[in-house]
């Protein structure tokens, strides 16, 4: 269970400093040639285990079924969200089932939870893909009102409630969805009226991009994923700059190579990287004076295990695989 020291050990010798790809020198997007941002494209290359140490505090086997997303509540207690059994699993720090959190409107009325965040004050947010609505739910697991998030008709005639986002997130006061069949990332405000609108396709140059999950930093930076291409992207506040980090090896054309399955960053922007690579799943990239540096994590998984999901909720590091029931909670020192 927890205790478990990861990240200090098997030094691995640095590679040649990270290369930097600039649009503007390149023709790979010549079918964008009007993008008004700047984009940078760094590589990663491991280096030596980071002074940080990764804990496990918790490694536990979660009841059966396909977990969609996770988080860390105000109690402590982890959130894990089933959407095909129509419940939120509410584990404690240590493991164990604590409830199940289910809609307040009767067995007969469908809950499928498939994106949560942890917001401001002790709520957490959950969207109802059944109900087209985001709950609040309290540390104690009571929900408290639906709202449902307003998007403009593609036909003009006035608004639709989201029934599908691809994740949710919370940053300068405002709830964001990640609409990936969009491009878009929309952010609402308390009564779902959308307030704001970052088209992803618009500011970037990437044609076959799928943009599916996004995470905001209490001073403004933005990260999200793409995943179709395997790369997280990111820029500082409103900087209208964005750099583009893929791990070392993959091709720089970018063709379909999903080499990142998911990211999770914490408030001092260090990313915890999940990956395809059978031999580095899990890399921890530390912000450093030349960009990020890459190092990978030594973590006993199953063998075969390689679908991973992971979260950052409320200083947490949270991972789990997608295959089989197996949920870890890390925490980095």
């Amino acid at each position: 269970m927890g205790g478990e020291l990861i990240g200090r050990g098997g030094a691995r010798a640095s590679l040649p400093a990270i290369r930097e790809w600039r649009p503007e020198t390149a023709a790979l997007h010549a079918g964008k040639a009007a993008c008004l941002h700047a984009v940078v494209l760094l590589f990663l290359v491991p280096h030596p285990a980071p002074a940080q140490v990764v804990r496990v505090e918790a490694r536990f086997v979660p009841e059966e079924g396909r977990i969609a997303d996770a988080a860390v509540m105000a109690n402590g207690h982890l959130a894990l969200l089933y959407p095909d059994e129509g419940r939120i699993a509410d584990y404690t720090p240590d493991g164990r089932l604590f409830q199940h959190i289910v809609s307040e409107s009767g067995a007969q009325h469908r809950f499928r939870p498939t994106a949560c965040i942890a917001g401001p004050g002790e709520m957490l947010y959950v969207f109802d893909e059944a109900a087209h609505a985001v709950f609040n739910i309290t540390p104690d697991g009571n929900m408290t009102r639906g709202v449902g998030l307003a998007y403009p008709d593609s036909g003009g005639g006035g608004t639709l409630a989201l029934s599908r986002v691809g994740g949710l997130a919370y940053g300068r006061d405002t709830l964001w969805a990640m609409l990936p069949e969009r491009g878009v990332l929309a952010g609402f405000d308390d009564e779902g009226a959308l307030d704001e609108l970052l088209d992803l396709g618009a500011l970037l140059p990437f044609a076959n991009a799928v943009y599916t999950r996004a995470q905001f930093l209490p001073d403004g930076w933005l990260y999200f994923l793409d995943y179709h291409q395997g790369a997280v992207i990111y820029r500082r506040g409103q900087d209208g700059n964005f750099k583009r980090l893929r791990p070392a090896g993959t091709p720089d054309s970018f063709l379909n190579a999903a080499t990142v399955q998911d990211f999770a960053v914490d408030s001092q922007r260090n990313i915890l990287l999940a990956t395809h690579d059978e031999a580095n799943p899990l890399m921890l990239l530390v912000p450093g004076e030349q960009g990020y540096e890459s190092h990978p994590l030594e973590l006993e998984l199953p063998d075969g295990a390689h679908r991973l999901a992971c979260r950052h909720s409320r200083g947490k590091y949270i991972v789990w695989l997608r295959d089989e029931p197996l949920v870890l909670v890390l925490q980095l020192q």
